[in-house]
């Protein structure tokens, strides 16, 4: 397949994208890691929203692939591309569902890993952010899991290797590198 050597990785939230990617990056010098995270519409006018748990207002409901700026993400990959790396990464929950990536991706990856494995990472991660948990939880039984069904799950079918999150980040780099050399 011919385009730009962009490999877009999804897979639920806490499924291991972000550690896949960085792993991956450590074993291609040069390569560029961009996190669909840093793209998310901050303003609640303009992206889905939800009542914010902890007080009034809104809040961007991140577990809608519509709140991430899609031409944001299109400006990060020109960016990335114009520097001549030899593999950028677009890793985040909606990285196969995004319409706006499909003419710059090259490769498709989905890190799958059990429901359970995955919130549990989750909650982890914020307690080691110093955040409250509970937000994690609210969020996965109020929208996340339904989203995850919706959104993410069916992505998995755009995949071109699907990659066990449960795994040690050797054997899923190795799957990674044969897929794209």
């Amino acid at each position: 397949m011919q385009g730009p050597p962009v490999l877009a990785l999804g897979g639920g939230a806490g499924a291991g994208k972000t550690t896949l990617a960085l792993a991956l990056a450590e074993s291609v010098p040069g390569a560029r890691v961009l996190h669909l995270d840093a793209w998310y519409h901050t303003d609640p006018e303009l992206a889905p929203s939800v009542l914010r748990f902890d007080g009034d207002g809104r809040i961007v409901d991140r577990s809608s692939p519509e709140s991430i700026d899609g031409d944001r993400v299109v400006t990060a990959i020109r960016e990335a591309l114009r520097a001549d790396p030899p593999l950028v990464v677009v890793e985040g929950m909606f990285a196969l569902t995004l319409s706006h990536l499909d003419g710059w991706v090259r490769w498709r990856g989905y890190v799958d890993a059990p429901a359970d494995v995955r919130l549990a990472r989750r909650a982890l991660r914020k307690l080691d952010e110093g955040h409250d948990v509970s937000a994690v939880l609210r969020g996965h039984l109020e929208r996340g899991r339904d989203a995850h069904e919706h959104y993410v799950a069916p992505s998995r079918a755009r995949a071109d290797v699907v990659i066990d999150g449960s795994e040690n980040s050797a054997r899923q780099v190795a799957l990674l590198l044969s897929l794209i050399r």
